[in-house]
C-alpha cells in the first residue's frame, strides 16, 4: 500500500508531524509514503528523508506536474495543490493501483491496518461529513446521497484511471461552479457521486465531533445521511485518525492559543519533531462573521445552536443558490 500526502513547502512542517504520528504508530505495517509536493525546498526534502531514515521507510517526493485543469479551476484563487489528490491517478505510476490519502492536518493515533488491507471495489472511500440536504441539492445530490470529507480517502486508482478527470470536473463546474462551498471537496463528491463508499467515523475524527455532543451537531449542521449517535460515540472512544478541521471558534493546535480538545495529541508528535522549538503563532479570528459567532456563543446553547444551524444549513446555501441565478 502507498500512503499519499499533498502539500506545498509552507505546510511541510505540519505534514511532517502527521508523518511522524503515522510512522510511530504503524511500525509493523507495510507501506511506503509518497508526497505530491509543490516547490518543496531542498531543506524540507532533506527533513522528510531524515524522518524516513529514522523509521527505515521510503519517503518519495513527486513534484506536482502541470495539470490539465479546466479553465473554471485555473481562473479561481483555489490553491492548485488542493486538486492533486483528484489527479493522483494521472500523476502516480500506473504500477500503483490504490492509495490511502491523508491530509497534512491529521494525526494518526493508532494502528490503521484496517485501511491498509481494505479491499476496494468502488472508486472512492471516505468518512461522512455532516452537511445539510440544501448543500447537497446545490451540487445536484439527493438528500440520501453520501457526502464525504476529503481529509482521509482510500482511492482505487484502477477505477479512477478509467475516467477523464479533467472532463468530469469541467462538466461538473459548468453546472455548479457558482454553488459550491467547499471547493475541491464539493467537486470530489459531485464527480464521484455514485462511486463513493463509506468508512467508519473513527478513521477521520473531525473537530466538530470532538467539540460538540451528537445532539448539538445535529442542531448546528442538520446533516442528512450522517452517522448514528452510537457510531459517533464509538468513534469518540476509539479514534484512529484525528482531523483538525476548522469549526466555528475552535483554534487548531499549531497555534499557541489553541482551544482544541484534542490538541495534546498533536503536541505529542510535535515534541518528537525537529520543529519542537519552533515558536507557535497566536491565532486571531477576524471578520464580521466571527464577531457574530462570538456574540451568539455567549448565549445558552438551546438558544444559539438552532439559530446558527439554520444560518449554516439553510440560509447560506439558499443565498448562494439565489446569487448563482444573477
Amino acid at each position: 500500500m502507498k500512503i499519499l500526502y499533498t502539500c506545498d513547502d509552507n505546510f511541510i512542517w505540519i505534514m511532517s508531524i502527521s508523518l511522524i504520528s503515522l510512522l510511530e504508530n504503524n511500525k509493523h505495517n507495510d507501506f511506503e509514503v509518497i508526497l505530491i509536493g509543490k516547490d518543496i525546498s531542498p531543506t524540507n526534502k532533506a527533513l522528510l528523508k531524515s524522518i524516513g531514515d529514522t523509521y527505515n521507510r521510503i519517503i518519495t517526493i513527486v513534484e506536482l506536474p502541470s495539470l490539465n485543469l479546466p479553465k473554471s479551476i485555473a481562473s479561481q484563487r483555489w490553491p492548485i495543490i488542493a486538486f492533486a489528490r483528484l489527479y493522483c491517478a494521472n500523476i502516480l505510476p500506473k504500477t500503483i493501483d490504490k492509495i490511502l490519502y491523508l491530509d497534512c492536518d491529521t494525526i494518526i493515533t493508532s494502528d490503521i491496518s484496517y485501511l491498509l488491507n481494505y479491499e476496494l471495489t468502488k472508486t472512492i472511500y471516505g468518512v461522512k461529513d455532516c452537511v445539510s440536504k440544501r448543500y447537497k441539492k446545490n451540487m445536484g445530490l439527493k438528500p440520501t446521497d453520501y457526502y464525504i470529507n476529503g481529509g482521509v480517502l482510500l482511492i482505487n486508482l484502477v477505477e479512477l484511471r478509467k475516467i477523464d478527470i479533467s472532463q468530469e470536473i469541467d462538466d461538473f463546474l459548468k453546472k455548479y461552479e457558482k454553488l459550491i462551498n467547499y471547493a475541491d471537496q464539493d467537486i470530489l463528491n459531485g464527480v464521484f457521486n455514485n462511486q463513493i463508499e463509506i468508512l467508519p467515523a473513527n478513521f477521520n475524527f473531525m473537530t466538530i465531533e470532538s467539540v460538540y455532543s451528537y445532539k448539538n451537531i445535529l442542531k448546528l449542521r442538520r446533516p442528512n445521511s450522517y452517522y448514528t449517535k452510537e457510531e459517533i460515540d464509538a468513534a469518540k472512544r476509539d479514534f484512529k485518525i484525528i482531523h483538525y478541521t476548522t469549526n466555528m471558534l475552535t483554534i487548531r493546535p499549531w497555534y499557541k492559543n489553541s482551544n482544541h480538545p484534542l490538541k495534546d495529541e498533536f503536541y505529542k508528535y510535535y515534541q518528537m519533531s525537529s520543529f519542537k522549538d519552533r515558536e507557535l503563532q497566536q491565532f486571531k479570528f477576524k471578520g464580521k462573521s466571527n464577531a457574530f459567532l462570538r456574540v451568539m456563543l455567549k448565549f445558552p446553547n438551546w438558544f444559539s445552536f438552532p439559530i446558527l444551524g439554520f444560518i449554516h444549513a439553510v440560509l447560506i446555501p439558499v443565498i448562494r443558490k439565489l446569487k448563482s441565478k444573477k
